[in-house]
C-alpha cells in the first residue's frame, strides 16, 4: 500500500532500521535500497533484489537492513532485529536460551 511505501521511504531517508522477510525484500530491491548490500529472500524472488548480493541463508543484516528468507526464519529474524536495535547480542542470546530456542 502507499502507506507502507511511504514508511519505507521515511525509514531509508532517515537512517532507520528496516526489516523485511519472505518476499518483502523484493520491495526493498525495487526501491534500490539493496544496491551493494547482502540480502536474502524467499526462493524465487532473488531476481527482485536489484543490486544486492544474494545470500542463501536464513537471515542477513547489512548496515541497517535485515532480511530473512521466510516464515521458518521468523525467530532468527526477530532475535537478529532485537540484537541490532539494542546492540546487545548477549541479551538476544539470553532471551533465546530463556525461551528454549535451541537453534
Amino acid at each position: 500500500s502507499g502507506y507502507v511505501q511511504r514508511f519505507i521511504d521515511f525509514a531509508a531517508d532517515n537512517g532507520l532500521y528496516i526489516g523485511a522477510i519472505c518476499a518483502a525484500p523484493s520491495i526493498l530491491g525495487h526501491k534500490g535500497l539493496l544496491n551493494g548490500k547482502k540480502a536474502t529472500c524467499f526462493p524465487g524472488f532473488e531476481k527482485d533484489l536489484y543490486g544486492a548480493e544474494f545470500c542463501d541463508v536464513p537471515v542477513v543484516t547489512d548496515g541497517k537492513i535485515t532480511t530473512a528468507y521466510g516464515a521458518g526464519a521468523a525467530f532468527d529474524f526477530g532475535f537478529r532485529i532485537l540484537s541490532e536495535l539494542t546492540g546487545d547480542k548477549a541479551g538476544a542470546d539470553a532471551l533465546k536460551k530463556s525461551m528454549k530456542y535451541n537453534k
